[in-house]
């Protein structure tokens, strides 16, 4: 059985504040509320020429990209059954049966989750990494997992091929 190679990076830096809320238990919309998140991230794959799997630099810096694009926002889902979200030119509003909200659009980031879990952020954040990065790193690498930990220990994971 050959080797296999993984790297993990995760940075003081990994760290978005922002503010969500999720529904649980069929009806249940808890209340707005916010986290330092912090991520972690990993690949795995072959070793290239070099002797690495990926460039450590690269793969921090599409995180950083992503953390940063996060960071103190408002987090809303857009594909939620029952939270809808709408925009105008200024705001954004979101409904969840008799409860409303409204945000300045710039405030908000709508991401296409259902709901805004740990687990669904990591998959956002895998997708956007994975795709930001797929040109420089190229087809041979296996998957890609992003940690999410949304209160220091409880964290969210989500593991992808490679290949989308």
């Amino acid at each position: 059985m050959s080797a296999t190679f993984r790297v993990d990076v995760t940075k003081e830096q990994f760290v978005f504040s922002a503010a969500h809320f999720i529904t649980f238990a069929g009806d249940i919309c808890e209340r707005i509320h916010g986290h330092n998140y912090g991520v972690r991230v990993s690949v795995e794959g072959p070793l290239d020429e070099n002797r690495y799997v990926v460039d450590f630099i690269a793969l921090r810096d599409a995180v950083l990209k992503e953390t940063q694009r996060l960071d103190h926002h408002v987090i809303l889902p857009s594909d939620h059954a029952e939270i809808i979200v709408t925009q105008d030119e200024t705001e954004t509003t979101c409904r969840f049966r008799e409860r409303r909200w409204v945000f300045p659009n710039e405030d908000c980031i709508l991401l296409p989750v259902i709901n805004t879990t740990a687990e669904e952020i990591a998959r956002v954040i895998a997708e956007t990494v994975r795709e930001q990065t797929q040109e420089q790193f190229g087809d041979a690498l296996n998957w890609i997992e992003v940690a999410v930990d949304e209160n220091c220990g409880q964290w969210g994971v989500c593991r992808l091929p490679w290949k989308a």
